[in-house]
């Protein structure tokens, strides 16, 4: 089925959730073996399209870090012009050893290889951590942040501006957390991921506004810039878990599931972790609640929808020793998204599932 960007994009609103949004390497890894799957050959439409403003933003996207106005920190160093007028290459911030901030190409590599990530675990035992690895350019250093710790630093205010300052010598500069780009994703997600192929975005013929990721001997994926008015397949994803901003106990949650013929969710992989973890990010309490539950009858966990537990995330000190009848399950909403115990009538946004096997945001062409 081949469709313009727009319809598309109406395809999938009507039909699934909407056009395919990637986070990650990881996603954009299973996207491509999904594709590969069916043996097509050729540019399919996802849901990135231009925007029309440029816009300064951290690529750490959890809102709950930030009081208000703490993301309007700025530190430009204006000796330099910085930020330079939007020329679509200076996209990525580095801090100079001057402690003041500039506006540099995001695929420049720093010369001494520093950038700083930000660790927002419980259980870490430094928030910023300094890294010190040759050549490294934005990109990079934010896919390092990511898979080691939680993400490149965000600089909310002039303290931890200092802080970060200290880190690091005279005649250096460092990756920060800070990008823009005019490209935005369908459904309205803050993802910073891009995969284009060198030399894209080019805007070669000219009002090239929408996205292909283009399956090629030469290009396994790879992003390039189309006119939206091109007929291609299309990639939409499915929803399939739900956070509900209603704070109710653990059985009014679970009822509420069921009878919207969905579930409490089961965490039972990393990759539906990852799913819940981004749910769980725009939740209005500290914590959500899990299809997860004690039996004190018979001293152990279980997921309500009869799921073994397996794969588990537990904060210290939540799994065992404390456990007693009422104890349910839920997920941090923010730092590190560890699951702990707590009282089933505590009242809580809580995560409803579509998926009765496994359950992943599906794509399909």
């Amino acid at each position: 089925m081949s469709k313009n960007w727009t319809e598309a994009q109406s395809y999938c609103r009507n039909n699934y959730t909407d056009l395919v949004t990637i986070d990650n390497p990881e996603e954009m890894n299973r996207l491509i073996n999904s594709v590969n799957l069916t043996g097509y050959t050729g540019p399919v439409w996802i849901g990135l399209e231009k925007g029309n403003s440029w816009e300064w933003q951290w690529s750490l996207e959890e809102r709950r870090l930030y009081s208000d106005g703490q993301t309007g920190f700025w530190n430009w160093d204006t000796s330099v012009g910085a930020p330079h007028t939007v020329d679509g290459n200076t996209n990525c911030v580095g801090m100079r050893d001057t402690g003041k901030w500039n506006d540099i190409p995001c695929a420049s590599k720093t010369p001494t290889g520093f950038f700083v990530c930000y660790d927002g675990r419980e259980q870490a035992n430094q928030r910023y951590i300094f890294v010190n690895q040759n050549n490294t350019n934005w990109m990079e250093a934010q896919r390092y942040c990511r898979e080691n710790h939680t993400d490149l630093v965000s600089v909310r205010n002039q303290t931890e501006n200092d802080i970060i300052h200290k880190m690091f010598t005279t005649g250096t500069w460092v990756w920060i957390g800070l990008y823009r780009d005019y490209w935005q994703w369908s459904d309205q997600r803050n993802s910073s991921f891009r995969y284009w192929a060198p030399g894209k975005p080019d805007n070669y013929d000219g009002n090239e506004n929408c996205t292909v990721a283009s399956f090629t001997q030469m290009h396994s994926g790879t992003w390039d810039d189309r006119q939206c008015g091109e007929n291609h397949p299309f990639l939409c994803y499915d929803d399939l878990l739900i956070l509900v901003q209603q704070n109710k106990t653990w059985n009014e949650a679970l009822n509420h599931c069921r009878e919207n013929n969905m579930d409490l969710v089961s965490v039972h992989s990393k990759e539906i972790q990852l799913i819940v973890e981004k749910k769980a990010e725009k939740a209005t309490t500290t914590h959500v609640w899990l299809g997860l539950r004690y039996s004190c009858a018979l001293n152990f966990w279980f997921w309500v929808s009869a799921q073994t537990v397996c794969y588990d995330n537990w904060a210290p000190g939540n799994e065992t020793g404390n456990e007693h009848c009422g104890i349910t399950g839920a997920v941090q909403s923010g730092r590190g998204h560890q699951w702990v115990s707590l009282h089933e009538a505590e009242k809580l946004n809580f995560i409803c599932s579509k998926c009765l096997g496994q359950c992943n945001s599906e794509s399909v062409i």
